[in-house]
């Protein structure tokens, strides 16, 4: 069991971008006051508490999350823990990314990963938020402060501009996937990227990036399928379905999320969650 998996099909909200470079920290103080909702209200009212009234989540594919939420009874079981290990943020300072660990009834299990966009009363909402298989175990604990993502020193321009960008390079990544998808990520992804998933990474670390790459399929089919941008244009996510072959007759179907930062060399995938669909 893992956190739901929440997206949004929309460009991020525009937020201006301030004269200071924003700080991570206030990703890890979303997060931190996420998780602890989680333990307080259950998981249903702190899900609703704090996303966005437009996230959806995949079953398999995507559908409305607050409508989807709203069904579900209150509870307080199980308790799912979770708590931020990198947090990253945009130039803009409206959006971002965090991932980490999660236990169930305090027995450690995957990572999660937020996408948090900052409304236009200022509070940070998140709109995607799911997670995959990854060894948890030599994780921190919930009690280290999360490592920082580096901030990009410049970006696209605008939202448009910025989710356009990081859609070709999504798109130059699924072109090269479909004939070598191990050399087709390598190429695109960043030093300090953290991938999560698919069924049969349980033991792989987040940020084993040789060992994931090692165990990747030959050839992968991308179909992207939407995302959002900062108002800078300096980080995206996107996300889509996925489709492998292995041994047998019946092809792995999968949903994707991806987040791309416009970094000096261009633009870099620094994270990816695979779930594999049931």
């Amino acid at each position: 069991m893992f956190k739901t998996v929440l997206i949004t099909a929309v460009l991020a909200t525009a937020a201006p971008a301030g004269s200071a470079t924003p700080s991570p920290a206030e990703i890890e103080q979303a997060e931190r006051a996420f998780a602890a909702d989680g333990l307080a209200l259950g998981i249903r009212d702190s899900f609703l508490k704090h996303m966005a009234d437009d996230a959806i989540v995949f079953r398999p594919g995507p559908v409305g999350a607050k409508a989807l939420y709203a069904k579900r009874p209150s509870s307080k079981t199980p308790q799912l823990q979770w708590w931020p290990q990198t947090v990253v943020i945009a130039r803009s300072g409206d959006l971002g990314l965090s991932v980490g660990p999660w236990a169930i009834d305090g027995k450690r299990g995957g990572y999660y990963a937020t996408i948090w966009r900052k409304d236009a009363a200022g509070a940070w909402k998140w709109v995607y938020d799911g997670g995959a298989e990854a060894d948890a175990a030599k994780a921190p604990d919930p009690e280290s402060r999360a490592s920082y993502g580096p901030v990009s020193t410049s970006g696209a321009g605008s939202a448009a501009a910025g989710l356009a960008q990081a859609q070709a390079a999504e798109r130059d990544l699924a072109s090269a996937a479909a004939k070598d998808a191990p050399r087709a990520y390598e190429r695109l992804l960043a030093t300090d990227a953290l991938l999560t998933g698919p069924t049969g990474t349980e033991a792989l670390a987040a940020d084993d990036r040789k060992g994931r790459l090692a165990v990747r399929p030959a050839a992968m089919a991308l179909t992207p399928e939407g995302g959002g941008a900062s108002a800078a244009g300096d980080l995206a996510w996107t996300y889509g379905a996925v489709r492998w072959t292995l041994a047998g007759p019946k092809p792995v179907t999968a949903h994707y999320m991806h987040v791309w930062q416009k970094r000096a060399e261009g633009w870099r995938l620094i994270f990816e969650t695979l779930n594999t669909d049931p």
